[in-house]
């Protein structure tokens, strides 16, 4: 809703347009308490969409545009948890999405996470499994810093005191960013065969310190760390329904923002339109508008499947291997034709 010169009333999803027209504009002369928007509003913008991520998606993007301080509350919202792992000290902070930038060349960051707590939960089993410092100003006083009573317990070799030299710490601190970077699945898998592998070559006291690690990193929520990977490597897949029956919409977030690339059907060659994803996969910028879009996805990825099984937007990170079938199995889904109703909270429609 657009007042004098273009400027913004009201910005707003909604599952059924005319009502809500209705309602803001007063047209039925009715006590509401909410405010009568006829008197300021001189015209209307309607954007008809096939799914909640796509009217968020517009919202977002409209309010950057004409509306700052709704702009600032969305990002609020969908703000996210991010592990920073800092390469210089060897050690990790906690960040979000809205605090980030800017950010050092040699900082690596990782999300998403869902919470901040999540994000301090992956660092803090990083420190147990690589025996990372948790004290980082006794590590940056090294060789002259206080050891801790890790050391003492033989779960650090003390490289704050000189017990360890530095370039053997931030080895480890290296193996543990690889590790934290391939994603929580693919760590766990790792350890599983360097487990298998130690008992294949009899080494029993490795595979016992292997498992160990493995039940500290079993111990990490998958549904708030299950897609944390390195950000700046992150583009995904969109799959959601369009606005025309039995067709889905195909999104790719990367290097230039959110991007409709196409429309498709069931019937298309999967193997063609596998091909003419893969040429869009760019790593995002790494910029605050590149991260508030990044926080308005990942919250539509982390929200758990309705138990109505109803169609839903379908992301998947372009770096990992997606099957034929998998994409086939998203597309279908959302080109099926499903009776929805209008407080689905996990699509927005229009009533005709």
């Amino acid at each position: 809703m657009l007042g004098k010169n273009g400027q913004v009333v009201l910005l707003a999803a909604t599952g059924n347009i005319r009502t809500f027209i209705a309602q803001r504009l007063n047209e039925e002369n009715s006590n509401s308490p909410k405010a009568n928007l006829a008197p300021i509003t001189e015209s209307i913008i309607v954007y008809p969409t096939g799914s909640a991520f796509e009217s968020d998606w517009i919202v977002l993007e409209r309010a950057r545009e004409g509306s700052p301080d709704l702009y600032q509350k969305l990002k609020d919202q969908n703000r996210r948890a991010l592990l920073v792992l800092m390469a210089d000290s060897g050690t990790w902070r906690v960040e979000d999405t809205t605090s980030i930038l800017p950010i050092d060349k040699n900082e690596i960051v990782l999300g998403p996470a869902l919470t901040s707590k999540a994000a301090a939960m992956m660092g803090d089993a990083l420190n147990d499994v690589f025996e990372l410092c948790r004290f980082p100003k006794e590590l940056a006083a090294a060789p002259f810093g206080k050891a801790c009573a890790y050391k003492e317990m033989g779960r650090c070799p003390a490289a704050c005191d000189g017990s360890e030299p530095l370039d053997s710490y931030h080895e480890r601190f290296e193996q543990a960013l690889d590790a934290s970077s391939m994603g929580l699945k693919e760590w766990k898998l790792s350890y599983d065969q360097h487990i298998k592998e130690a008992s294949r070559l009899m080494d029993f006291e490795l595979a016992q310190k292997l498992k160990r690690n493995l039940d500290q990193i079993n111990k990490l929520p998958i549904d708030s760390l299950g897609h944390i990977g390195k950000i700046a490597e992150f583009s995904c897949l969109i799959v959601s329904p369009s606005i025309r029956k039995g067709w889905a919409m195909l999104w790719v977030f990367g290097q230039d923002g959110v991007v409709p690339i196409m429309s498709t059907t069931c019937e298309t060659d999967i193997e063609e339109l596998n091909d003419a994803i893969a040429s869009y996969g760019s790593a995002i910028a790494m910029d605050q508008i590149a991260f508030d879009r990044f926080s308005l996805i990942t919250r539509h990825w982390m929200t758990k499947q309705s138990n109505a099984k109803r169609r839903r937007v379908s992301i998947q990170a372009l770096k990992a291997s997606q099957s034929l079938k998998d994409l086939e199995v998203v597309i279908s889904e959302a080109c099926s034709p499903i009776e929805l109703v209008c407080d689905d909270e996990e699509h927005t429609h229009i009533k005709g």
